[in-house]
């Protein structure tokens, strides 16, 4: 497991100068009279570095060569995932960290909820990502998620709407969130180790 994170992150060093672009960018919309849109923004980025990292992991027949080593391939899907979530989870701490540092502190709790809300909806659109990415490869998987994605979007204004006209309160909202974030992670994460134990390389 342990070589399966050196590698994802010797892949983020080679994307560098576009980490770096990010950061400044997000250091650059602080500074901004809307701060706030940072906050969801930068982890969203990060969180899509795993997707990069399994491009890299397909190319040239990467995966052959990959399972030749003594991983499982089940310990290279539980690796995508925690990757996902310390990519995801630390870019919300590190945007906190800059706001701090540069003294942009929201005033209200409501934009941190806000900030967990938009991470939770991350975690479920990368939990419908990966395992699609998995299944089809990078160029049939575009295809798909356009598709899926087409009618999930559908899915969540419908949902909006239903929810609006409840009048729920942010607590409340933040907890469905939660729940769903968690219960989309655990279903993906099954099928994904599904879908690599019957991949033929």
């Amino acid at each position: 497991m342990k070589g399966l994170w050196i590698k994802d992150l010797q892949y983020i060093y080679l994307q560098k100068y576009y980490f770096i672009m990010v950061v400044l960018l997000s250091i650059g919309s602080l500074w901004s009279d809307d701060p706030d849109f940072i906050l969801t923004f930068f982890p969203a980025i990060l969180s899509f570095f795993t997707q990069s990292s399994i491009s890299y992991d397909e190319l040239d027949h990467g995966y052959t060569f990959l399972f030749t080593l003594p991983i499982s391939r089940k310990d290279y899907v539980i690796e995508k995932y925690r990757f996902m979530l310390v990519f995801l989870w630390g870019g919300c701490l590190l945007i906190d960290l800059l706001m701090i540092l540069l003294g942009k502190v929201p005033n209200t709790t409501d934009t941190y909820g806000h900030m967990i809300m938009i991470a939770c909806a991350m975690v479920m659109v990368q939990s419908i990502l990966i395992p699609i990415r998995l299944k089809f490869g990078m160029e049939k998987s575009r295809i798909v998620m356009f598709l899926i994605f087409g009618g999930f979007f559908l899915l969540i204004a419908k949902l909006t709407k239903v929810f609006a006209s409840m009048h729920l309160s942010n607590t409340l909202w933040l907890g469905i969130f939660l729940f769903l974030s968690v219960i989309g992670y655990g279903i993906s994460r099954c099928l994904s180790i599904r879908i690599m134990n019957k991949k033929e390389f």
